[in-house]
């Protein structure tokens, strides 16, 4: 009897070992759609996550981010482009408006949709015109199943 048990609770950390590798790589394949421009900075992000089993208590059960510092400014169309590259659907959306009454003047703009049931965020963010830190992330995620 003990042998049993202490064979189905290898198994099934087993098999929890195995398809948080298999979430993993399926978070990373639509994390890496978007590619980083030449002189991107990486900057680091949470380690990636991924659970077979979840109860969200304090953050999701599965994500996968990558953020970079751009080193040049937000231009026209670059919010469009990454969901383009990306392939999301937006549906919700927020432009890239500088507004000098918020954040200085800074951009916090979005997509945020899901793919392959995930649900991806990709922002742009930087703290006004005057500011050399300009943000580029995308995040997959989901918080319970």
């Amino acid at each position: 009897m003990l042998a049993v048990a202490v064979a189905f609770v290898t198994v099934f950390f087993l098999w929890a070992s195995w398809k948080s590798d298999q979430i993993v790589a399926e978070l990373k394949s639509i994390a890496d759609r978007l590619q980083p421009e030449p002189g991107w900075e990486n900057l680091d992000t949470q380690p990636p996550v991924g659970a077979a089993l979840c109860i969200p208590l304090d953050g999701p059960c599965s994500q996968y981010a990558y953020r970079w510092d751009t080193h040049r400014k937000y231009r026209e169309g670059d919010l469009e482009n990454y969901i383009q590259q990306v392939g999301l659907i937006p549906q919700e959306y927020k432009p890239c408006i500088r507004e000098r009454r918020i954040n200085s003047g800074g951009l916090d703009c979005r997509g945020i949709g899901v793919i392959d049931g995930w649900d991806v965020r990709v922002t742009i963010t930087d703290y006004g015109q005057d500011d050399d830190t300009n943000i580029v992330q995308i995040v997959v995620n989901k918080y319970g199943y």
